[in-house]
């Protein structure tokens, strides 16, 4: 499952929700810093109908299970089901919507073959290079992935680092806070010639 913002309501909306209220499907698309430029291409505010793979000079490639293409030009790509939108109410103009969250199902996912281990679960981040945004019209780089261990919570027990009478009451007039503990995580870095 997957969940995706979308500024704006149902009722104006963009071509991105406007398709996918439509037709119940799309593709999420990795954006890798090698058409970073053309992928930006996309946000153009272009009339309703007007074909962005021409503007951007993305390619279309065809999907497995939904009719939307994928982005050929991306290293991974999921495609979807829609499963629900929900909007949102402004805080700041009580009555007008602001945005709206859609859920997605995953049904079918394509990675590059160049991208992914012999496993095929685990995609080598120094082939994709993904790009995020992080609002308005500011970017980030993914440079480093890096693996971080799970805490077990039966050995943190047993190691002395969690207090046993810690617990969480359901009564209404009783509850205990647990105390400041200080546990060690290992970490564990990946490199390619290990995948």
């Amino acid at each position: 499952m997957f969940t995706v913002g979308i500024s704006g309501d149902v009722q104006n909306a963009k071509d991105t929700l406007k398709n996918l209220i439509d037709t119940g499907e799309c593709v999420l698309n990795m954006v890798s810093e090698h058409f970073i430029e053309a992928a930006n291409a996309t946000s153009i505010n272009s009339p309703h109908g007007v074909s962005e793979w021409s503007l951007s000079g993305l390619h279309p490639e065809a999907s497995t299970h939904v009719k939307p293409a994928r982005v050929k030009e991306s290293v991974f790509a999921i495609e979807c089901n829609l499963v629900e939108v929900r909007e949102f109410e402004s805080r700041s103009k009580p009555g007008r919507k602001s945005g709206a969250m859609v859920i997605l199902e995953g049904i079918n996912f394509w990675v590059r073959e160049d991208a992914i281990n012999e496993d095929l679960n685990m995609i080598d981040p120094d082939i994709i290079r993904p790009i995020c945004r992080l609002g308005g019209i500011t970017y980030g780089r993914v440079t480093e992935g890096f693996e971080l261990l799970r805490p077990d919570y039966e050995k943190t027990k047993a190691s002395g680092a969690l207090d046993a009478t810690t617990s969480t009451s359901t009564s209404d007039t009783e509850a205990t806070t647990p105390k400041p503990t200080t546990t060690t995580t290992t970490t564990t870095t990946r490199t390619r010639d290990k995948l």
